[in-house]
């Protein structure tokens, strides 16, 4: 096959690629998902990105090329940050403890000549020109004319370096009014000075003798609010959520939990009153955290900023609601990922929009509000026992049952189904895999023809979204886990087979059929919630003191106290578990799948595995595949007969007529 231009693939889909390309200044890969694995269809949509990628490319070249001026608010949105920067600098110099800071307004005045001398050189002195230059050098300029959006074309950069130097020359003359009264009675002097040199400005713009001059409009931040970033981007919060989530993703900061990130987002800009993001302050960190501790953790409809409760104000809402009660309260992990994903965002408008007036300080720190938890020595979730298991082993979905949704139930011609109602028990018991990791399995993670079967866990497009891989918590997920012969003897490696002639690529297509709840939650509605109902009827089932029961993850739980006896292999464990290695020996030194073999690691292993998990699936027959339709596999129902319904008596037949 010929070579498509500008596409590669990545685990057999295609994925178009491009470079971005300006100066010396960016140089930055563009990728986008194809969402396919046909080349005629990839080569095609190639081609369509690839036309509409150099049409972009020459209206941007036409641009740089036309010198697209500076406007009047790029102008002054230069100048301001620039001059209460150098005011800053120059205060700061004043009230510190240096041999120099009682000539810091000498200084600051020498500043305020060079500048002036430098802004209009003659044109016999190229020295001065190359001295301004490195004063003031062009990468510093760039930075600047991207924070106010305006293009680095050699022109703008020129007029841009000529405000920037204009702005230091004025400083170095209004801090001279450092140390008068009038000034010094302020907290912020820096910022009396500035309003006063406002009020200078605005008067003489406005004054009816200036005939023919344009007033410039002023930033929309609120006058008594000091803007803590290098510039005053007047766009509000919401207007820039989906940027943030699509950069970020394109970052590799964030993966496919859209819907997550987007909730967050727009909780924190309903929270704070969805401002101009030049009006944030570290304030709005305790805001944002108190507001969501006001909010209920389940049952609360959002809606978005345009419509449903987030389009109205927060008070507003708030005051609507029940008091929380304890068992309405959001947990604090849930507030600490909240915080978590905040800070993310913040760290990457830090770039941009939130860049801080102060090199190497952080306006808004939601890493710094997180929640330190105390153990409170409450069980989250009790483990099921070996008997649980061993109950639920024993039920009619392994000993044969009726069809969809009486799987629990006895029939007079009892059949054995086979999906994930049946494989996904016993591979959670036999290999302490979570519960995504087994629901979000693909044909290809799994090594049927190896000297040791085996499942891979990795990052998989079925547990991601939009054509992107997601599915690992962390790098120790990733890991490749042997099946045990109990798995294999009832027909797990049949099962993928079949599956795969089916043409599906999830080895439990049935759990993706729905798009609001896909994988592990699907399971569990339509088919975990009944066998626990199963056990329940059987044998008494532990709660913690909270009230809840263990769930699925807590076969997990079983799993890990099967090795919680002396001579357990840690580094073994934790690999089988998908855990980080506890010592500094495992973490750097023990590298036994490079040295000795990936054949050798499963194969250990699996004696590892055979050792310590108790085999209770001994009575469990093994049956040939049967495979129910698409939409009715997993569909299991509940155990429990339901109640007929009871006939009218003659009152009330009578009282109907």
């Amino acid at each position: 096959m010929s070579r498509i231009p500008h596409v590669t693939r990545r685990d057999g889909r295609y994925v178009f690629r491009r470079r971005i390309h300006f100066r010396n200044l960016i140089s930055k890969p563009l990728a986008i998902a194809l969402k396919t694995a046909e080349p005629a269809t990839a080569s095609q949509r190639a081609a369509i990105l690839s036309a509409r990628f150099e049409a972009i490319k020459s209206n941007v070249g036409r641009m740089i090329e036309s010198g697209a001026p500076l406007t009047g608010q790029q102008i002054e949105a230069l100048f301001r940050a620039e001059l209460e920067m150098e005011l800053r600098v120059h205060s700061d110099r004043a009230h510190s403890d240096d041999a120099w800071a009682d000539r810091a307004l000498e200084l600051a005045f020498n500043d305020h000549e060079m500048y002036e001398t430098l802004l209009f050189p003659a044109h016999d002195a190229p020295e001065l020109r190359e001295f301004a230059h490195g004063l003031i050098p062009d990468e510093f300029v760039v930075e600047h004319l991207a924070a106010v959006g305006a293009p680095a074309t050699s022109s703008n950069v020129s007029i841009a370096r000529s405000h920037l130097m204009r702005s230091r020359s004025i400083a170095g003359k209004l801090i001279q009014r450092l140390k008068d009264a009038d000034i010094a009675i302020f907290p912020d002097q820096v910022r009396a000075i500035a309003a006063d040199y406002e009020q200078t400005v605005s008067a003489r713009l406005s004054s009816p003798a200036r005939v023919g001059t344009t007033v410039l409009p002023q930033p929309a931040q609120d006058q008594n609010v000091e803007c803590q970033f290098l510039i005053y981007d007047s766009r509000r919060f919401g207007d820039i959520i989906e940027d943030i989530i699509f950069e970020l993703k394109a970052e590799g900061r964030w993966t496919s939990r859209d819907a997550d990130y987007r909730r967050v987002l727009r909780s924190f800009a309903w929270i704070t009153g969805n401002r101009e993001l030049g009006s944030y302050d570290h304030r709005d960190v305790s805001s944002f955290k108190r507001g969501l501790l006001r909010l209920p953790k389940n049952g609360f409809a959002y809606g978005t900023l345009s419509n449903g409760n987030m389009s109205r104000p927060f008070e507003e809402v708030m005051s609507e609601l029940p008091p929380l009660t304890p068992d309405r309260r959001r947990s604090l992990k849930t507030l600490n990922r909240d915080l978590s994903y905040m800070s993310t965002a913040a760290q990457h408008l830090a770039q941009s929009a939130w860049k801080p007036k102060v090199p190497n300080s952080k306006v808004l720190d939601f890493s710094g509000s997180v929640v330190r938890i105390e153990n409170d020595g409450i069980d989250k979730r009790p483990p099921w026992t070996t008997e649980h298991m061993r109950c639920l082993f024993s039920s009619p979905i392994y000993a044969g049952g009726g069809g969809a949704l009486r799987r629990l139930h006895e029939a007079y011609q009892p059949k054995v189904w086979h999906d994930a109602a049946y494989f996904a028990p016993l591979i959670w018991y036999y290999t302490h895999a979570c519960r995504e990791e087994i629901c979000g399995l693909e044909i290809a993670d799994v090594s049927i023809d190896h000297p040791t079967p085996h499942i891979l866990i990795r990052d998989n497009l079925t547990r991601g979204k939009d054509g992107e891989k997601a599915g690992e918590k962390r790098l120790a997920r990733r890991r490749e886990i042997p099946l045990h012969p109990e798995i294999i003897r009832l027909g797990f490696l049949d099962y993928v087979s079949a599956i795969r002639d089916e043409g599906h690529s999830a080895v439990f297509p049935e759990l993706y059929l729905n798009e609001t709840k896909r994988g592990g939650a699907h399971f569990y509605e339509r088919a975990w919630v009944h066998m626990v109902g199963w056990i329940s009827d059987r044998l008494p089932i532990p709660v913690n003191e909270e009230g809840k029961g263990p769930d699925i993850h807590s076969i997990r739980s079983l799993g890990s106290s099967q090795y919680e006896i002396d001579g357990v292999n840690e580094n073994m464990r934790a690999d089988v578990m998908g855990h980080a290695r506890p010592s500094i020996n495992g973490k750097h030194y023990s590298k036994r799948k490079k040295t000795e073999g990936i054949d050798v690691v499963l194969a250990e292993r699996l004696k590892f595995l055979e050792k310590y998990v108790p085999e209770i699936t001994g009575d469990v027959a093994a049956e040939p595949i049967r495979l129910l339709p698409l939409e009715k596999r997993s569909r299991v129902g509940s155990s429990r007969a339901r109640k007929p319904r009871t006939r009218p008596t003659s009152q009330s037949s009578e009282r109907n007529r």
